[in-house]
């Protein structure tokens, strides 16, 4: 059985011979392959060879003339520009690319008997790849299509979710894991399945440090057994330690030889507190005193949560995966309610029809907010809701595409962009109703450094000249470090503050 969605399926063999069981022991790290799956000196996993590819409505190929080879037990990294076609190049190697003009030629990859190929992939938004109801039953979702023992199944989800760092009981429901925790749980279900190349598209978009530390020693672990891995990452420093090979796809669509760069961003560039803005005032825009929350189980997601914020200051919440970061903001907007405390907002408890254009929200996953059939409508949404003139609204459009530089896409389908590129969509639409208090919950992943720099300014520039209130939620705080007037830590249901 093959899924519409192309989620991984394979018959359990060894990487190399296609006939031993592999296995790894996630708990010490330590790969153990049978001895019918020995590596040889050199062996290709994937070869391609000047393949090029353009989607069905256009004739512009997104990639042009791709070589790459990927030898067993190798990790090649590929970074590149937002929307420069480096998922396109992983939806290609893995099949799922929907037919459009083709040339050249992707080899190396053995089917199996049931049709599906022998390699895994995790998207971006991983919300797209969940099948099931619960942890246990997405993870077994493989195994069982590979016909493995219902008795040996627990014993190897277990492993899975541990390997990933997902310590959650199995029948917990999917829907209730924040973005990160879903990314790690998708993981865990190709992990599971020991496939022979496995693709990652920006991991360190979605998972926090100490997620990432249990990726690189599974992956080295891994990789000592003659799995494969290929990642598509902007932010490479992260997993250093398991890159053997660098590439670049640039924006035409080219891939080069490519190397590692460390971030020299400097967020004092875009202004620290106190730099020639407006700065705080006394008016109290965000007030949370004794907030808590409870999950669908009735434990407290956090509890007794204490929280205050003025009009301009730029305040950063930032946590491990799973903390509640999301659902912190979520009560900010009125989605959420309180099992306990107070929370108000513009001196009022959040109710969203009250907020509106009061209030700007962008939630981790753009896909939710959009709307519309062409990336201009989709800026114009709201102003058209609060019943803006046609030549005052279209003067704002162009402003905000500009501002967000995403011009060239205005005639686009916001719904065909790349994740990172919808994110720019939505943060355009969310400013284009000039809220007075903006929540971001992590909007930086699938963004390459440049746009990030571009969105930091931006907002450093609206939180000067107009005072815009700003909380951002993140999982990686030293992208942000003297940039805020406050930073919050979320940590075991608790919050903990200080001024940067």
């Amino acid at each position: 059985m093959i899924p519409a969605s192309g989620i991984y399926l394979q018959a359990v063999t060894c990487p190399i011979t296609r006939s031993s069981i592999f296995t790894t022991n996630y708990n010490t790290g330590d790969a153990v392959a049978s001895t019918a799956c020995k590596r040889r000196e050199v062996d290709s996993v994937v070869r391609i060879k000047n393949y090029s590819y353009a989607y069905p409505d256009t004739t512009q190929f997104a990639i042009r003339n791709i070589n790459l080879d990927i030898e067993t037990g190798q990790c090649h990294c590929v970074s590149g520009p937002t929307g420069s076609g480096k998922t396109t190049l992983g939806l290609a190697i893995k099949g799922l690319l929907p037919p459009g003009k083709e040339e050249g030629r992707i080899s190396g990859v053995s089917a199996t008997e049931d049709g599906g190929t022998d390699i895994g992939i995790v998207l971006q938004n991983p919300e797209i790849q969940i099948l099931a109801s619960t942890i246990g039953a997405e993870i077994a979702f493989g195994l069982e299509n590979l016909c493995v023992d219902p008795a040996a199944m627990p014993a190897r989800v277990g492993e899975a979710l541990e390997a990933v760092g997902l310590d959650r009981p199995f029948e917990n429901e999917t829907a209730h894991l924040s973005m990160g925790q879903k990314y790690r749980l998708i993981l865990a279900s190709h992990l599971v399945m020991n496939p022979r190349l496995l693709i990652l598209d920006e991991p360190a978009g979605q998972m926090d440090p100490d997620g990432l530390k249990k990726l690189l020693k599974v992956i080295q672990a891994l990789k000592n057994a003659g799995m494969s891995f290929l990642l598509f990452e902007h932010n490479p420093e992260f997993l250093t330690e398991i890159i053997d090979v660098y590439w670049h796809l640039d924006s035409e669509g080219y891939l080069r030889a490519g190397h590692f760069k460390m971030s020299v961003y400097d967020p004092l560039r875009s202004g620290s507190p106190g730099s020639g803005r407006l700065g705080a005032t006394d008016g109290e825009v965000v007030s949370v005193r004794k907030l808590t929350v409870s999950g669908a189980d009735g434990s407290p997601i956090f509890s007794d949560l204490l929280l205050r914020v003025a009009k301009g200051q730029r305040v950063t919440v930032y946590g491990a995966n799973g903390t509640g970061k999301t659902t912190l903001l979520r009560c900010l907007a009125g989605f959420v309610q309180a099992s306990a405390g107070d929370v108000m907002v513009f001196g009022k408890k959040p109710v969203p029809r009250n907020l509106r254009g009061k209030v700007g929200c962008l939630f981790q996953n753009p896909q939710q907010q959009l709307f519309e059939n062409t990336v201009y409508d989709e800026v114009a949404f709201p102003l058209k809701r609060y019943g803006k003139r046609r030549s005052a609204m279209a003067s704002k459009v162009d402003e905000m595409l500009s501002m967000c530089e995403i011009g060239e896409l205005a005639e686009f389908s916001p719904h065909k962009l790349s994740y990172g590129q919808k994110h720019l969509v939505a943060l355009a639409s969310v400013l284009a109703a000039d809220p007075e208090l903006l929540l971001l919950d992590d909007p930086f992943a699938g963004l390459d450094q440049s746009r990030c720099e571009m969105i930091l300014n931006l907002l450093s520039r609206l939180n000067q000249e107009k005072g815009l209130t700003i909380i951002w939620a993140c999982h990686h705080p030293q992208m942000f470090s003297g940039w805020a007037d406050l930073e919050f830590l979320m940590k075991r249901g608790k919050i903990f503050a200080h001024s940067s």
